[in-house]
């Protein structure tokens, strides 16, 4: 069984971390990297053609929502789900807008974001 490939895209190492032993709990899932800004998170997303890139909504030198738009422009098929703090719809907007699929908020339970990077692994929202 082929195991999805994640790259996570985070400023904060504890969140990332986080996210990692979620992630790594599952049988189904690895993640292949880690990026602590937009910049690193686009170089990333080309170099290791992830199947699901998790993008924090503001991250340092380019903001997720520009780096998810970079990100569609090289490679329309990348699957992305933001991930956000922020409970202001505007937020979310923004990376919707840049061609995330689906989002999920920071405080959501482990399960619910599996779910998340499933659906949007297999084309949902």
């Amino acid at each position: 069984m082929n195991k999805l490939r994640i790259l996570l895209c985070d400023d904060h190492p504890i969140v990332r971390a986080g996210l990692a032993a979620v992630i790594d709990l599952q049988d189904d899932m690895t993640v292949v990297g880690e990026a602590a800004d937009g910049e690193e998170a686009v170089r990333l997303a080309a170099d290791l053609e992830p199947d699901v890139i998790v993008m924090d909504v503001t991250m340092p030198k380019l903001s997720g929502a520009d780096a998810t738009a970079q990100i569609k422009a090289a490679r329309p098929e990348a699957r992305l789900l933001a991930l956000t703090a922020h409970e202001d719809n505007g937020y979310v907007q923004l990376l919707l807008k840049a061609g995330a699929s689906g989002y999920v908020l920071k405080r959501t339970a482990a399960e619910d974001l599996v779910r998340a990077i499933h659906a949007v692994a297999r084309g949902g929202v």
